[in-house]
C-alpha cells in the first residue's frame, strides 16, 4: 500500500537510557540553534532514536520533545521533514527488515508514536500516516523470522494507538483484527503469540479501555511467565 502524499507536518523527542537520551537532547539542541542543514541532522536524530529508544516509554520521550520542536519552529518546516524522512523509511522497510530486525521494529513503534502524538493545525491526527501503520502492522502479523517479537510489537501499538486507527479508518481495523483472529486460532502459533493476540481482541471488544484489574493482572503474569519459561 503506498503512502498518500505528505503535506503538513510532525513531531518527536528524546529517549530511553541516560547516555542515549544525552545524545538525543544534544540532536535536537543543535537543530534548535542552528536552522540550516536541518534536514541531515534530523535524519541523524531519526536514527539514533530509533535505533536507542528500546521501551514504549523512551519513544514517547522522544516524540515529545520534537514535537515541541516541530510547533515552536515552523520557519524549517521541521515537521514536513519529519514526515518526509518518515516516508522515505516506510518506502524501505522492507530492506531495514532484511538488513536489521531491531531497526525495523524500532521505525514501526517510532511512527506509531509520531502519529498518536503529533496533530495538524486544527488539531486533528495525520491521517497520512493511518495506511502505513496499518500496512506495518499487518507485516508484523505476518513476519516468519521474528515471530513473536514481531507480534508483541503489533500487540504494544495496537494497545497505544488502536483507538484512534479505527476512529480514522475502521474498515482497515476489521481486516486487522480477522488476522489477528486466524493467527490465534492457529495451532502453529505459540502460547506467547496466541496470549498476546487474545489480550489485543478483548481490548478491542472493550472499546480500547483498559481492561478491569484482575484481567490486565492474569494477562502480565501469563506473559512474564511464558517469556521467562521461552
Amino acid at each position: 500500500m503506498s503512502w498518500c502524499p505528505l503535506q503538513d507536518e510532525a513531531c518527536v523527542d528524546s529517549g530511553p537510557g541516560t547516555q542515549s537520551m544525552d545524545r538525543l537532547v544534544e540532536l535536537l539542541n543543535s537543530m534548535r540553534s542552528n536552522s540550516s542543514g536541518v534536514e541531515q541532522q534530523l535524519a541523524s536524530f531519526m536514527q539514533e532514536a530509533q535505533s536507542s529508544a528500546h521501551s514504549e516509554e523512551a519513544l514517547a520521550q522522544v516524540v515529545t520533545a520534537i514535537y515541541s520542536k516541530a510547533v515552536s519552529d515552523r520557519r524549517t518546516k521541521f515537521r514536513s521533514l519529519l514526515l518526509n524522512l518518515l516516508q522515505r523509511d516506510f518506502s524501505s522497510r522492507e530492506q531495514l527488515q532484511r538488513a536489521d530486525v531491531e531497526k525495523w521494529l524500532g521505525f514501526i513503534t517510532f511512527l506509531c508514536e509520531v502519529f498518536g502524538a503529533m496533530r495538524s493545525s486544527s488539531g486533528e491526527p495525520y491521517r497520512v500516516l493511518v495506511c502505513p501503520i496499518y500496512t506495518c502492522l499487518r507485516e508484523l502479523l505476518e513476519s516468519t523470522e521474528v515471530k513473536e517479537d514481531a507480534v508483541l510489537c503489533c500487540s504494544m501499538e495496537l494497545q497505544s494507538t488502536g483507538r484512534l486507527l479505527e476512529e480514522q479508518l475502521p474498515e482497515m481495523m476489521n481486516d486487522l483484527l480477522a488476522t489477528v483472529r486466524d493467527k490465534m486460532l492457529c495451532p502453529s502459533e505459540s502460547r506467547l503469540t496466541r496470549s498476546l493476540l487474545m489480550e489485543v481482541i478483548e481490548l478491542h471488544a472493550h472499546h480500547w479501555s483498559p481492561l478491569e484489574s484482575l484481567t490486565t493482572q492474569y494477562y502480565n503474569r501469563t506473559i512474564q511467565m511464558l517469556t521467562t519459561s521461552a
